[in-house]
């Protein structure tokens, strides 16, 4: 998987977004992309489409953006409102303490690395 602390980021930022607000749509999508033991997604396709996000990102480093992309493409599948709802929070910088705090817990590694299965 390419950037995979970007990848983790992100995870952690819609679990915060879940915790608060407990979407099922965003339950599943986290369900889908939590990390298995052997570093494989639970639902190998996330790992393609985060693969394919860092693809089309200007900056392969900026996990923000990357993660709109990815939202991109998921919504792009399948429109889920909740989801499309984070993905238009995110495009106007909406919610960053959120993202500021799931950089922070990714940096200080606070998160279990492989996730939990939801």
């Amino acid at each position: 998987m390419k950037n995979i602390i970007g990848y983790r980021t992100f995870y952690r930022y819609l679990e915060y977004i879940f915790d608060a607000e407990e979407h099922d749509y965003l339950g599943g999508l986290l369900g889908g992309m939590s990390l298995l033991a052997d570093g494989s997604t639970a639902d190998p396709a996330y790992e393609l489409d985060w693969d394919k996000a860092v693809f089309e990102s200007d900056n392969q480093n900026d996990s923000y953006q990357i993660g709109i992309y990815f939202l991109r493409d998921w919504l792009a599948i399948s429109y889920i409102e909740e989801i499309g709802q984070i993905l238009l929070d995110m495009e106007s910088n909406k919610r960053l303490e959120l993202w500021q705090k799931a950089v922070h817990d990714i940096q200080m590694n606070y998160n279990d690395p492989n996730f939990r299965l939801m």
